[in-house]
């Protein structure tokens, strides 16, 4: 605010500067302002404008209407906002502070980046949905609403924020879709009932549970390079009976992936190193508790939390030694989402059916490792389903499935913060960082 230019008559004076350097990346767009020195050496006067800024504003046009964060000039606070047109020379952005003319000189840095949290509304066996809400975690709000395939439940996004992978389990189908245009581009026939989808660090290939319908057992995972969009392997051998919940890591073994199999009470664990001899084949089995659904792996690989259903526990699973240590949670847990917070490594636990949901610590150097050490539940919605958190560790997001609508957890205080109404049965969520392309 004390860098905007005061307005006499109700018309705005913009400075020029010429901007010698404009330096545009997918997800910075970095700006230097320098003189322009004329041939005798003196500084000249500010060049036209047509010359210093018609290459930033053609840039910054592209991005006209979606949300970016703006860095000013000798100002530490950072103004967010959706652009909603780009003059000659001012930036005009529309926030929850109104709408802000920047002069484009003035400005230091833009992010072309919004950190998104995707929400399958798989809708109910009358009704069944088909649509992903799209929610800008800076501004809490729906943006956008995709149509995917039937019955949606689990997402995942790949690591560059440019790919959302959608199991449609009613379908037999994954959904691809676009980031940057929010529509989906392209469906992919996997197996019977897929639910749930995790995605390689490296972001190459999508691995999808399938687990069958009654009387007819599916218990396999596709593996889908995510170049092609197409299946390229189905593991079978060694899958438990109704393989739900995966998650995939960097363990001290190598990279893995481990699978819920809700009926056996085990997990799966499958070589996801393409350097490997056992690649794409299951390489152990690990038993854990009653009905396991959802698997979350901690950053850093060392540990796996496993949600079991039936018992009101969830499994912890050391990587390194495949040893399982219980914890006790609520009623009904369902989903678990882990992240790095400002406060530590933290385990968010969905229970369903009391509809609360459990803090863990799961910080391996804490006193209070794999303990219990909050539990929400003023303002939980009915039945939350899943937890996801954003890339900075500050919020998580919970759909509540029957509520119809997704919470929002401050990890500093672990307290619901606003609520963002979704589509019908809001199942599973995932969270991440999209750049637009310039």
């Amino acid at each position: 605010m004390g860098n905007e230019k005061k307005t006499q008559s109700n018309d705005i004076r913009i400075e020029k500067l010429c901007v010698d350097e404009v330096e545009i990346k997918a997800e910075k767009v970095e700006i230097k302002a320098e003189k322009v020195v004329g041939p005798s050496g003196s500084s000249s006067s500010p060049c036209p404008d047509e010359i210093c800024f018609k290459d930033l504003r053609r840039k910054l046009r592209k991005l006209e209407g979606q949300f970016i964060s703006v860095t000013i000039s000798g100002c530490c606070d950072i103004i967010q906002g959706t652009i909603f047109r780009v003059d000659e020379g001012s930036l005009i952005l529309n926030s929850g502070l109104g709408t802000r003319i920047i002069p484009i000189c003035k400005i230091s840095s833009i992010d072309a980046c919004s950190v998104l949290a995707y929400v399958t509304n798989s809708g109910t066996l009358e009704a069944l949905g088909n649509t992903v809400s799209v929610i800008n975690t800076a501004t809490d709000t729906v943006i956008a609403t995709v149509t995917v395939g039937n019955a949606p439940i689990g997402a995942a996004i790949t690591p560059n924020g440019r790919r959302v992978y959608v199991p449609n389990q009613f379908d037999g189908t994954v959904s691809v879709i676009d980031t940057a245009t929010n529509t989906s581009i392209a469906t992919i026939p996997v197996g019977i009932r897929p639910l749930l989808v995790a995605i390689t660090a490296d972001g190459t290939r999508a691995y999808v549970t399938n687990a069958g319908t009654v009387g007819v057992l599916d218990k396999s995972i596709s593996v889908i390079d995510t170049t092609t969009n197409t299946v390229v392997a189905t593991i079978t051998e060694g899958v438990g009976i109704f393989p739900f919940g995966i998650a995939i890591g960097n363990t001290p073994a190598g990279p893995r992936a481990y699978v819920a199999n809700t009926i056996n009470g085990t997990v799966s664990i499958i070589d996801v190193n393409p350097a490997s001899p056992t690649f794409n084949t299951i390489i152990a089995t690990i038993t854990v508790g009653n009905g396991p659904i959802d698997v979350a792996i901690t950053p850093d690989g060392t540990s796996v939390f496993v949600t079991n259903s039936g018992d009101g526990t969830v499994s912890t699973i050391d990587t390194a030694t495949n040893t399982v240590i219980t914890v006790t949670v609520g009623a009904g847990p369902a989903g678990v989402g882990i992240g790095n917070t400002p406060e530590g490594t933290r385990a968010y636990v969905l229970n369903s059916e009391d509809d609360s949901i459990s803090v863990i610590d799961a910080s391996p150097n804490s006193p209070t490792f794999n303990t219990v050490i909050a539990t929400i539940t003023k303002g939980v919605g009915d039945s939350p389903s899943d937890a996801a958190l954003t890339p900075d560790g500050r919020k998580v997001y919970v759909p509540n499935n029957l509520s119809n609508n997704v919470s929002v957890i401050d990890t500093a205080t672990n307290t619901i913060i606003t609520t963002v109404p979704v589509g019908n049965n809001p199942n599973l969520v995932a969270v991440g960082r999209v750049c637009s392309q310039l």
